[in-house]
């Protein structure tokens, strides 16, 4: 019992081997007043298997069996004597070992099964984490930004800060949504949208804004990627830099390994004094960016030129890109949406 509990397996790979010449002291005593018994050596045959391995346990079953065959001819009994301790010896030992494998099977079953589900409950608490951050962090930065601007507004340009009000009122409504998406786990972000509201919340900021290439042709999954790098990339943007000019380029370019999308956020608001502190800063939402890009087989890279901050991900595309991403939500404002082309705006 032991040598083969799936309880002892730590006890018996610790001191196994020594235990092990116990059990066969105890096997082969009868020997000495003229009996031996088959069962007990099936045990110890079943027991070696267990404690040494495949190929010395195997090599020490055969041992075993054949000692029991000598000792019995030795003792002078018939053929068929010998026969019945040898396949009784055997026997033993191998339904011994198969009820220890499959007793170790089932132990490390139920361990692996727990295993299982902790890393089902940690990938959960860190997706909750990486959305809720994504949603909350920019959502927030963007509606402090609109309501200070549009408290300047009142009583010199009342227009303006209604019109301010209302979109602040339109991010407020899409963060909701996104948070109940995000409770359900079946939340989807894409390009097209992050851009529409990135190039809206940049404007209101008083940044001048250039945008170029397709944002509407790119493949869901890595859409949704390169969503959550813009978002987190504008609100570091608004949170950390004091820039005044934002260039947002989508590129594609072929390679030998086949054809890849390049997306590149660039500002000037790294100052000389500043440049050091931007280029060596990991925080969270740049690990947040870089794991999700690694999950689509893509890279992230950060870079300091002078004045200028830049952030590039990288991921690779499909042989055949979609036609068209589907939208992710639409916005939900009173005064309806506004339609804004995300070619080119200064």
């Amino acid at each position: 019992m032991l040598h083969c509990s799936p309880y002892t397996q730590r006890l018996r790979a610790r001191y196994g081997c020594w235990t092990l010449w116990i059990q066969a002291f105890i096997a082969f005593a009868p020997v000495q007043t003229g009996r031996q018994s088959g069962i007990m050596c099936g045990f110890l045959a079943g027991a070696a298997t267990v404690i040494l391995g495949p190929r010395m346990g195997w090599l020490f079953f055969g041992l075993i069996t054949g000692a029991v065959v000598l000792i019995a001819l030795a003792e002078g009994d018939d053929l068929l004597t010998t026969l019945f301790m040898a396949l009784a010896t055997c026997a033993v030992g191998l339904i011994t070992f198969a009820l220890s494998r499959l007793g170790d099977l089932v132990f490390d079953l139920h361990r692996r099964r727990a295993e299982t589900a902790w890393v089902a409950v940690s990938k959960e608490r860190l997706r909750f984490t990486q959305d809720l951050h994504d949603v909350l962090s920019y959502s927030l930065s963007a509606i402090t930004l609109k309501s200070e601007l549009s408290y300047r507004l009142i009583g010199t340009n009342d227009e303006r800060a209604r019109r301010e009000l209302s979109e602040s009122l339109e991010i407020t409504r899409r963060t909701l949504a996104e948070v109940r998406s995000v409770v359900h786990g079946n939340r989807r972000m894409l390009l097209p949208k992050e851009l529409e509201l990135a190039s809206r919340v940049l404007d209101s900021a008083g940044l001048t804004v250039s945008v170029q290439g397709e944002f509407d042709k790119v493949e869901p999954r890595v859409s949704a990627a390169l969503a959550v790098v813009l978002r987190e990339a504008v609100t570091n943007l608004l949170r950390h830099s004091q820039a005044s000019q934002c260039h947002i380029h989508l590129k594609r370019h072929s390679t030998l390994r086949g054809r890849t999308i390049r997306l590149s956020v660039a500002n000037d608001g790294a100052s000389a004094e500043r440049a050091p502190l931007v280029s060596e800063r990991r925080g969270s939402g740049l690990d947040n960016m870089a794991a999700r890009l690694e999950a689509v087989g893509g890279s992230l890279r950060t870079s300091v030129e002078g004045d200028w901050f830049r952030l590039e991900a990288e991921c690779p595309l499909l042989q055949q890109e979609p036609t068209s991403a589907p939208t992710a939500f639409e916005p939900c404002s009173s005064s309806g949406p506004e339609s804004r082309q995300p070619s080119e705006r200064n």
